[in-house]
């Protein structure tokens, strides 16, 4: 006869201390686990990691109930015939969006655990939103509708306008976030909780189409980040040396814009090396990718003096001056970021940041006539080209021949200028 019952498994035990509760299923001499989406915090369990929390058990208790009643018409002998894994089958397809419960919040919350501190907390910001939205942080992810995120949308936009126009009690003053960011981190999440609880092959679908289809994603990057008027960018690609910092700055960004819009992440980690051709692997973009973001980058020539200005620091990498900027790549681009404004409030233009300088490449490519999908590979994107990235040698000669007509369409304005 099968027996169920709900346990804690040491080996889930997650960074915060928290553990995923399992139903275990005992059948003629094998046992096997069933993950669920209740967790036990350490103050739910005993020293000997048994459940303690009533409501817990209550709750450990009735998923466990409701896999017995699934295979309660079975016969003994029907029963006896069946391995184990016949049996927790069996129970999986019979009960199927049925019992499958999950919470959005804490599924959120062990999903942005694992990312990068910056990362980790835009997604803790967007479910911190979507907490003050709903008054309650508790949301099964079965009950998330187009109509509730198109509201949450409207309310964070109301929310924005009460920040800015002051309308708010200063107690209430908690930072505003863009909603199109927080609508993407949040689909993050689901996505991740759709790949994990779904088996698609087994027709197990508990988790079903994604309400997120037709909500705006679009991010509009900051003022500091759009792209810059190209009279400015020629502006800062003939900036003459001042023996400052920001002469680091401004090579630092040139050197962006001239490599199809490097990020600072991987200049800063890039090492030296042979030929003219930098390969490297996309920081944000490595683990998302098939091709793991394989970057191969054919250095112009005019790259050559914004290169010698960041020789100056510790051997052992390709621009040593932005390891003497930062000890860490966030504090070298912060450092940057305050050259170049200073830099722009001097030259009273706009002020922009590191980031513009890949903005700017990819608006003025595609201005140009660049193919979208080539600039996407030459920005490295994680795109929707899966399929192409395992089966598809990259086009490395578009790539080429697209940063080669940016930078003489930008160098010919400045060409230009010179011989008038």
């Amino acid at each position: 006869m099968a027996t169920f019952a709900p346990v804690i498994v040491t080996s889930s035990r997650r960074k915060d201390g928290s553990f995923t509760i399992f139903i275990r299923v005992y059948h003629r001499g094998q046992t096997r686990k069933l993950m669920t989406s209740l967790v036990a915090r350490p103050e739910d369990l005993t020293r000997s990691l048994r459940l303690k929390n009533p409501d817990l058990i209550k709750k450990g208790q009735d998923l466990a109930d409701k896999m017995r009643s699934a295979v309660s018409d079975l016969s003994p002998f029907a029963l006896d015939a069946m391995t184990v894994d016949d049996l927790v089958n069996l129970i999986r397809t019979r009960t199927a969006g049925e019992t499958f419960r999950l919470d959005f919040f804490t599924f959120g919350e062990g999903y942005a655990s694992g990312k990068a501190p910056a990362t980790r907390a835009s997604y803790l910001g967007a479910l911190k939103a979507l907490e003050r939205f709903l008054g309650k942080r508790q949301l099964d992810v079965n009950s998330i509708t187009r109509t509730m995120l198109q509201e949450f949308v409207e309310w964070n936009e109301g929310q924005k306008k009460a920040h800015k126009s002051g309308k708010v009690c200063k107690t209430d003053k908690i930072p505003v976030g863009s909603s199109a960011r927080h609508i993407a981190k949040m689909r993050h999440i689901y996505e991740a909780a759709k790949q994990r609880y779904n088996d698609e092959d087994a027709g197990r679908i508990v988790i079903p189409r994604s309400p997120f289809d037709g909500i705006s994603r679009t991010q509009p990057p900051s003022h500091g980040q759009r792209a810059l008027p190209v009279e400015v960018m020629r502006q800062i690609l003939t900036a003459e040396p001042t023996g400052t910092m920001e002469d680091a700055a401004i090579a630092a960004f040139a050197l962006s814009f001239l490599l199809m819009g490097a990020n600072m992440a991987d200049l800063w980690r890039a090492v030296p090396f042979d030929g003219s051709t930098w390969m490297y692997h996309r920081k944000k973009t490595e683990t998302r990718r098939a091709d793991r973001a394989e970057m191969r980058v054919d250095v112009p020539a005019e790259a050559a003096p914004f290169i010698a200005r960041l020789q100056d620091g510790p051997k052992g990498w390709w621009l040593p001056a932005l390891h003497r900027l930062g000890r860490s790549c966030d504090a070298c681009t912060s450092l940057v970021n305050r050259a170049l404004k200073a830099w722009a409030d001097r030259n009273k233009v706009p002020v922009f940041t590191f980031y513009a300088a890949r903005h700017s490449w990819a608006t003025y490519a595609r201005r140009i006539g660049v193919e979208k999908a080539t600039v996407d590979e030459c920005l490295c994107h994680k795109g929707d080209f899966a399929l192409t990235d395992i089966y598809a040698e990259r086009a490395w000669g578009l790539m080429t021949e697209a940063n080669a007509k940016v930078i003489r369409d930008t160098y010919d304005g400045i060409r230009g200028d010179s011989s008038t």
